[in-house]
């Protein structure tokens, strides 16, 4: 096993350290997401964020430095895409939370499919148009981490970093904020500057993934940890750490599954997350 462990590391070290990354922080973002009951920002957000790096990579011929650079080493110059991807993130979150309180008319559902439908259609379309793009296309919606460079770890190990930090600074004002808005104000929290903080983390947290890890294994650890830890969780802070927990054992499990199977590893953890999902099922029924 040591040998077995020694062979592969210097080939998966970057894709290991990632998913490490992405399985520690975006279960919690995705259980943030839980408790304000926004479940289904997770699937339309990351879509906009794919849709970004569409658009990143279709303009990039136009930009002849950069693209002469994408030519010569052979992967995409990882701050410019990283640049797209958060940014259209973030301006998806503003813009189901504005017309969220334009019209609070319990049709947010409905915008939500819509702009997942929209924003697979331009992913979709920009990355066929682009001359550069069209090879990656099925890479990217895959999550393939082996091609992640060192380059790209640097960047979404800084990234997740911040929102972790984030999340654990204002941990208390924002659990409040998901609970009880009122209760928010009235100890003297400026819950429009709140929204705006946490719009910027969950957007951070969700275009670094896309950019590197792909959508897939972004919704997969969005969605499912946070769903298994609320079926044996006694509390909040069982319901994070069950979260967490169960993000990380989907990403460690999922690479030698990966390897023997010889299977693509972005979908590997969905499917590794969806058994625990029912293991805690089973957990909680029995309790």
């Amino acid at each position: 096993m040591i040998e077995q462990i020694a062979f592969w590391w210097p080939l998966l070290r970057e894709g290991i350290l990632a998913s490490l990354l992405v399985g520690l922080v975006l279960p919690l973002a995705g259980a943030l997401m839980y408790l304000r009951r926004s479940a289904f920002l997770g699937v339309a957000v990351p879509q906009f964020s794919a849709a970004g790096l569409a658009v990143g990579l279709w303009v990039m011929p136009f930009l002849a430095p950069i693209y002469d650079a994408f030519l010569e080493h052979g992967h995409p110059p990882m701050l410019y895409l990283f640049g797209f991807a958060v940014l259209s993130a973030g301006l998806a979150l503003f813009l189901f939370a504005w017309l969220a309180g334009r019209s609070p008319d319990g049709h947010a559902d409905s915008r939500l499919a819509a702009g997942f439908a929209t924003a697979t259609a331009v992913a979709l379309l920009f990355l066929d148009a682009g001359p550069a793009s069209g090879p990656l296309a099925e890479t990217i919606l895959r999550g393939e981490v082996l091609l992640l460079d060192r380059h790209g770890l640097e960047f979404l190990a800084l990234a997740m970093l911040l929102v972790l930090a984030g999340l654990a600074w204002w941990r208390k004002p924002f659990v409040l904020l998901a609970f009880d808005p009122e209760a928010a104000v009235a100890q003297g929290h400026r819950t429009g500057r709140l929204e705006q903080l946490q719009i910027l983390l969950l957007g951070l947290a969700i275009g670094g993934g896309v950019m590197t890890v792909g959508p897939v294994l972004v919704f997969g650890l969005l969605f499912l940890p946070p769903l298994a830890a609320r079926m044996a969780a006694g509390n909040l802070r069982s319901f994070l750490f069950h979260s967490v927990l169960v993000g990380l054992l989907a990403v460690i499990a999922a690479w030698p599954l990966s390897v023997a199977l010889d299977a693509p590893y972005g979908p590997v953890p969905v499917v590794v997350a969806l058994v625990l999902v029912g293991f805690y099922a089973l957990v909680g029924a029995l309790r």
